[in-house]
C-alpha cells in the first residue's frame, strides 16, 4: 500500500497566490452581485475538485499541485449564477479528472480543466447553461444576457446602460460581469509578471480588427466592435483563460498567432455557430494546437518542445 500523502500540499509560488486571490475577490465580487448561492457553487466545485486530487495524490503516492485550488475557481467563475450546486460538483469532478489528472495534474495538461469542465455542462445540460440567466437588479430569472441581446442585435445599452456593464449589475455568468474588476486585476496580474500580456493583446487587438472589418463592410451579424469586446465572456478569458501557461505556446511569435487565430475562432463561433459565446469551444481547439504553433514558428518537432509552465 502506497504511503499516504492526502495532507501534504505543494507550497504556492507567489504567481499562483496572486492568480489565486484575483479569483477568490471575483467570487466575492458575483456572491455580492447574485446572492449567497456563488459561495455555496464555489465551495461545491473546490471541495469536489479537492476529493479527486487527494484520490490521485493517494494512489500516485504524490502531492497535491498547487493548481487545486486555481482551476474549481475559475471553473466556477464560468457558471451561471443559478445553476444547481449538485451540478457544480459534477462538472468540478469531470473537469479535475478528465482535464487535468490524468495528464498527470498541474503543468502538464493539454486543455485548460476548467474549460472542459463547461463544455462537459454546456453539452450535456443546456438548459441551465444557456436560459437561467438572473437579473441581479430584478431577480428574475430567464432575461437576456447583454451577450444574447448583442448577438440579436438589439440595443444593449439602452436594456443594461454602461455602468451597470462594468459594475456587474447586469445577468450572466458569474465572473464575467464584473468587467471593470477584471480590467484592474488584469493590469495588476500583467504587472507583477504574474500572466504574460503578448496573446491576451494578440487576442483582443485581432478581436476588435476582426469585428470593426466586418461591420465597416456591413457584412450580416456584425454589429458595435466597441461593444462587442465588452459583452460576454472576452475580458474574462483574456486574463484568466488565454494566460494559463501550461496550455500556451512558448515561443513569442507563437503567442501572437495563438491570439490572433482564438480570435479568429471566437469571432466565427460566436456569429455563425447555434451558441452565444465562442471563447469557451475556441479555446479547445488552440490548446489542441498550441504545441503545433510552437513547431511551425522554431522549426523544431513538437517533440522536442515544453509547455510554457515547464519552461
Amino acid at each position: 500500500m502506497p504511503q499516504v500523502k492526502t495532507s501534504k500540499f505543494l507550497p504556492f509560488s507567489p504567481a499562483m497566490k496572486r492568480l489565486n486571490i484575483s479569483l477568490i475577490l471575483l467570487v466575492l465580487a458575483g456572491t455580492f452581485i447574485f446572492g449567497f448561492s456563488v459561495l455555496f457553487l464555489a465551495f461545491t466545485a473546490v471541495i469536489s475538485s479537492l476529493i479527486m486530487e487527494i484520490i490521485f495524490a493517494y494512489f500516485r503516492d504524490k502531492k497535491i499541485d498547487e493548481g487545486w485550488l486555481m482551476n474549481p475557481l475559475v471553473f466556477v467563475l464560468l457558471l451561471p449564477p443559478t445553476l444547481p450546486v449538485w451540478m457544480a460538483g459534477v462538472g468540478a469532478v469531470f473537469a479535475a479528472f478528465f482535464g487535468k489528472l490524468v495528464f498527470g495534474g498541474y503543468p502538464k495538461y493539454v486543455f485548460n480543466p476548467a474549460v472542459v469542465g463547461i463544455i462537459f455542462l454546456t453539452i450535456s445540460f443546456p438548459q441551465y447553461m444557456n436560459t437561467q440567466w438572473l437579473n441581479p437588479l430584478t431577480d428574475v430569472v430567464g432575461t437576456l444576457t447583454p451577450l444574447i441581446r448583442y448577438n440579436l442585435g438589439q440595443d444593449v445599452l439602452a436594456n443594461y446602460p454602461l455602468l451597470d456593464l462594468f459594475t456587474g449589475l447586469t445577468p450572466g455568468l458569474i465572473g464575467e460581469v464584473s468587467r471593470g474588476l477584471i480590467i484592474i486585476l488584469g493590469l495588476f496580474l500583467v504587472v507583477t509578471k504574474t500572466i504574460d500580456w503578448k496573446a491576451p493583446l494578440a487576442f483582443l487587438v485581432s478581436f476588435f480588427g476582426l469585428s470593426f472589418l466586418g461591420f465597416a463592410l456591413g457584412f450580416e451579424n456584425f454589429n458595435d466592435p466597441y461593444l462587442g469586446l465588452i459583452v460576454g465572456t472576452l475580458l474574462f478569458a483574456s486574463v484568466f483563460l488565454i494566460t494559463d501557461k501550461p496550455t500556451l505556446p512558448v515561443n513569442t511569435t507563437a503567442r501572437f498567432l495563438y491570439g490572433f487565430l482564438l480570435a479568429f475562432f471566437t469571432l466565427l463561433i460566436r456569429i455563425y455557430a447555434a451558441w452565444p459565446e465562442g471563447v469557451i469551444f475556441a479555446l479547445i481547439v488552440m490548446n489542441a494546437i498550441a504545441p503545433l504553433l510552437d513547431s511551425l514558428v522554431t522549426g523544431k518537432p513538437i517533440t522536442t518542445l515544453t509547455t510554457a509552465e515547464v519552461k
